[in-house]
């Protein structure tokens, strides 16, 4: 297309690509003036202060948001912040209650270009670095400062980052990293949070991750990883959604103990993971059930439920299955 002028190659390229369009309004925000730590529970985004009917979003704890605004309604301080919805990959804008001593500075932590400089190619290069969106969480490494854990996602990429950044002398610098693969029928993680499961100050991730085998064969997994030894290390595992319904058994067959039936052919698992505590810190504990499905018929010829506590060892939570 040589013959267009560059203006009008640039709205063709936001109309071919609204994601890109999105992210671009999205760097447009005004510089923050401070970070707000989610550190404990769930918090409660709203569209204006003080408004409480509406429904909120709910903020999983462990981020680190920037704050934008800061304001009071009735003796209560409020802040306008802004997330990185993880699912969607688009950002979201809201006001949440923040306590006198929960507003950080801004020159606490780097700016997403300092991170993105630390990172190098190809988040180096303009227009990757323009549409990149970034979500922050802060990891508790007890005795040692927190670490700055992103997740970097750039519209022109086809992989996402998940990055450790470790305090260095008042700098932040890379550490531990994982990719994952981005395309339109599949996200790499869909939510994240941090939490103290061990009892020992070494919070984990706990994320939520899709997985795609083929077009019957998909589902959604639940991911426990620490971080030790510069490494992310995945200390547990379960599927929350698995659809296996690529193949069916000649003879259906309940196996025993249940949970060996997740993802075995002809069957639909649906389930939850909630975290319970045990001595000085939570284990994970999965509920749901798995349908069983037979060639021809809509509905599940039978189900079996399902509820299993996953126990910490030492070194890592009892497997699902």
């Amino acid at each position: 297309m040589p013959h267009l002028r560059p203006l009008a190659l640039l709205l063709l390229l936001f109309c071919l690509h609204p994601g890109i369009a999105a992210s671009a309004e999205d760097n447009r925000q005004p510089a923050p003036v401070g970070w707000v730590y989610l550190r404990d529970g769930t918090h409660e985004l709203i569209s204006r202060p003080g408004k409480h009917k509406e429904k909120p979003v709910h903020i999983t704890q462990g981020i680190l948001a920037t704050v934008f605004k800061i304001t009071e309604r009735g003796n209560v301080k409020w802040a306008q912040v802004r997330i990185l919805n993880l699912a969607t990959a688009s950002s979201q804008t809201g006001w949440l209650e923040a306590g006198p001593a929960d507003i950080l500075p801004a020159e606490t932590y780097p700016r997403d270009a300092d991170l993105l400089r630390q990172l190098g190619a190809p988040y180096l290069d303009d227009f990757t670095a323009e549409h990149t969106k970034m979500a922050r969480f802060l990891v508790r490494q007890d005795p040692h400062p927190p670490l700055l854990l992103c997740y970097v996602f750039a519209d022109p990429l086809p992989t996402a980052k998940l990055v450790v950044f470790t305090p260095s002398q008042g700098k932040y610098l890379p550490d531990a990293s994982l990719d994952f693969p981005i395309s339109e029928l599949k996200a790499g993680i869909i939510s994240l949070e941090v939490r103290d499961l061990v009892g020992d100050g070494n919070e984990c991730l706990v994320s939520r991750e899709p997985f795609r085998v083929g077009p019957e064969t998909r589902g959604v997994n639940v991911v426990i990883r620490r971080i030790t030894a510069s490494t992310f290390l995945t200390v547990w595992q379960a599927p929350v959604e698995f659809r296996n319904l690529a193949e069916f058994k000649s003879k259906m067959q309940i196996l025993q103990p249940p949970e060996r039936n997740i993802g075995t052919p002809g069957t639909v698992t649906t389930g939850e993971v909630t975290f319970h505590p045990r001595g000085n810190g939570q284990e994970p504990v999965w509920k749901g059930k798995v349908e069983f499905f037979t060639l021809g018929r809509e509905a599940a010829v039978d189900s079996v439920p399902i509820e299993k506590a996953c126990a910490w060892d030492g070194k890592e939570f009892a497997p699902l299955r």
